[in-house]
């Protein structure tokens, strides 16, 4: 009996063990189906790519890309005509509601829209429109997964359409991609950390969208990465400190979001960086000492932060800085004296804070220096006349505690500053003007005689009138002379007024020349393409110049705007100073203004062209920069780009800008009028 049920305790086991066996092998199947098995992806609790995916396209693609004419020998060309599958299956998504593209199999892939081809493979997809492109001309559908089997793209650009949706994360597998460029969409959700897989990535461009979310640390992968480009998005979290192993990267962009927790001082190690532009996020905790190590740096942009701490010492290592902006932060601590060594420096915006001590003087020794803008801190002590031996400051400094005089030498920056829209700077800052130097007389040829003097004669009395001892009468005198040279001071500060006191001056010369009435008014002989065409500036000059002229006029009282003198061939450079009046989605583009006045209709030709960023073109009715755009021009990919276009009399004005928001270099306009 017992042998019995030992048995058919065995047999129960068997049963048992089987019935398990079977409930495992169940559980694995739906888990299978579940995840998508034949094809789509599974994802471990990080969300990262435990598979590899791959999109199937349907056979009615690949059988239209072998129809010989999309793909020539297309059984020689396997590869191209999986891209052109790949493709046509992308094309509906792409698309949206504007059926644009225009790809078919009854043509060419050589000959579709924005595809380059090169090896027999798609190496390049470049469907970018322009900012000003109509709607009906963009893309308005989302990214398709299929592009990720363009297993050979070098280089996907869409930029400024109307793409939503999510960034695929099928894009991670683009093995060769080398730029990733997708900025002015409407892409949303977060950014996928498979874009870290992309080891040839050197540009990686999302700038302008709405994606969330965190900065994905394996980002920090791309090793060969030179510019991370995710500003004006929602991005939230911390700054990955991960980004510190991007030996490569040169600029990083991650201004415009909602970025909170402190600078990774991990970015120190960044020896290529040479802009770092953080501002307007929500960063707090200190300034790394470490951003000092950054030998390259020429752009640095931390406003509008809630930074606390002093600013380190270790930024005066920075010798090619240019723009360093730390304003609207709740920075404490005195200004280190060591920012006196960036003899680069042009802009130091430093205002909103809460810094104290003195003004290092040091700070006069920076001579490029355009702003100085301290206002609004807890500053003490007597502001430096060092500040005022740089030529060209504008200044602010109310809203402190500063005590003493405003030096004399100061009153010019604190000047240009209220004239370039601050406020009233000297009524403000409410200290007196300091006295000026007294001036001890200078003796006459007659000095008072240290012994008694003889009884004058007669004839002794006139002369004795004519050369008198220094009174309280020439001290008069030394008082008019001095403010005299204030008012001429004053006069230099105003280019306008000094100039057409320039041409008043110029007009008497002639008059007094003896020319004569109604001689002084002869008119020239004109050239083939008369300068006299171009009125140089509203001064009252009699006689234009009978040849044209190859040079710039004087800037007026803005000095982003010049008035041409002639026909023209400009040398300008870009800076943050002087911003475009066409500046869609709240972006900042840098500009030049150049205006002038036709007597009579003419032929205008503008060409402006630059080696360090594309230019862009605007021209304009009226001597402002505010004027109606009568033409523009420009492209991301152009060196030069040209207005050609028949004027009638009257004013305009040319605005001289880029293509990219916030990108400065060097450039060359060239005005040419003929009649």
């Amino acid at each position: 009996m017992s042998d019995n049920r030992l048995s058919m305790s065995k047999r129960a086991i068997r049963i048992a063990t089987a019935l398990a066996l079977v409930a495992v092998m169940a559980v694995i199947a739906i888990s299978l189906l579940m995840s998508g098995a034949g094809g789509a992806t599974a994802f471990n609790a990080s969300g990262s790519d435990t598979n590899a995916r791959t999109i199937t396209i349907p056979a009615q693609y690949t059988e239209q890309c072998s129809n010989g004419v999309a793909v020539p020998n297309p059984a020689g060309n396997a590869g191209l005509v999986a891209d052109c599958a790949a493709l046509l299956a992308a094309k509906d998504a792409l698309e949206g509601t504007n059926a644009i593209l225009g790809w078919s199999a009854d043509v060419a892939i050589s000959d579709w829209e924005g595809v380059t081809i090169a090896g027999n493979r798609v190496s390049r997809l470049d469907l970018s429109r322009d900012w000003y492109t109509p709607p009906s001309d963009k893309l308005t559908g989302r990214i398709p997964a299929e592009l990720g089997n363009l297993t050979d793209l070098m280089d996907l650009r869409l930029n400024s359409n109307q793409l939503d949706g999510a960034i695929p994360a099928e894009l991670g597998k683009l093995a060769k991609l080398e730029w990733l460029s997708i900025y002015n969409n409407r892409l949303t959700d977060a950014i996928p950390a498979e874009l870290g897989k992309l080891a040839k990535l050197d540009m990686l461009v999302l700038h302008d969208n709405q994606l969330t979310g965190e900065i994905p640390a394996e980002l920090g992968n791309l090793a060969k990465l030179e510019q991370l480009v995710l500003h004006f998005n929602q991005l939230t979290g911390a700054i990955p400190a991960e980004l510190g192993n991007l030996a490569k990267l040169e600029q990083l962009h991650l201004h415009g979001n909602q970025l909170t927790g402190e600078i990774p001082s991990e970015l120190g190690n960044l020896a290529k960086l040479n802009r770092l532009n953080l501002h307007v996020n929500q960063l707090t905790g200190e300034i790394p000492a470490e951003l000092g190590n950054l030998a390259e740096m020429d752009h640095m942009l931390l406003s509008d932060n809630q930074l606390t701490g002093a600013i380190p010492a270790e930024l005066g290592n920075l010798s090619k800085l240019m723009f360093l902006y730390l304003h609207r932060n709740q920075l404490t601590g005195d200004i280190p004296a060591e920012l006196g060594n960036l003899a680069n420096l042009r802009q130091l915006f430093a205002s909103s804070n809460q810094m104290s001590g003195d003004i290092p003087a040091e700070l006069g020794n920076l001579s490029n220096l355009t702003s100085l803008l301290l206002s609004n801190n807890r500053l003490t002590g007597d502001i430096p006349a060092e500040l005022g031996n740089i030529a060209h400051l504008r200044l602010t400094l109310s809203g402190n505690q500063l005590t003493g005089c405003i030096p004399e030498a100061v009153r010019a920056p604190l000047n240009r500053a209220a004239r370039d829209g601050y406020n009233d700077e000297i009524e403000k800052i409410g200290l007196p003007i300091c006295a000026a130097a007294t001036h001890t007389p200078t003796p006459t040829s007659t000095p008072v005689p240290r012994s008694p003097v003889p009884t004058p004669t007669a004839t002794s009395a006139p002369r004795t009138a004519a050369t008198p001892t220094p009174t309280a009468t020439s001290a008069a005198s030394n008082e008019v002379m001095d403010r005299l040279a204030a008012l001429e001071r004053q006069v230099a500060e105003i280019p306008e007024l000094r100039r057409q006191i320039a041409g008043m001056a110029t007009r008497i010369a002639r008059l007094e020349g003896g020319a004569g009435a109604g001689v002084a008014t002869a008119t020239p002989t004109p050239s083939a393409t008369p300068a006299s065409v171009i009125e140089a500036s509203p001064t009252p000059t009699a006689t234009p110049s009978p040849t044209p002229t190859s040079v710039a006029g004087v800037s007026g009282g803005d000095a982003c705007i010049t008035t041409l003198a002639g026909n023209a061939s400009v040398r300008g450079r870009w800076t943050s100073d002087c911003v475009s009046a066409n500046s869609p989605d709240n972006r900042t583009f840098y500009a030049r203004f150049y205006t002038f006045t036709l007597a009579a209709a003419s032929e205008v030709t503008i060409t402006l062209s630059s080696n360090d960023a594309a230019p862009y073109l605007f021209l304009r009715e009226g001597a402002w920069t505010g004027g109606a755009v009568r033409r523009e021009a420009g492209s991301s990919n152009a060196s030069a780009v040209t207005i050609s276009i028949t004027l009638g009399a009257g004013s305009y004005t040319i605005e001289a800008s880029t293509w990219e928001s916030e990108t400065g270099g060097d450039f060359t306009l060239e005005l040419e009028v003929a009649l």
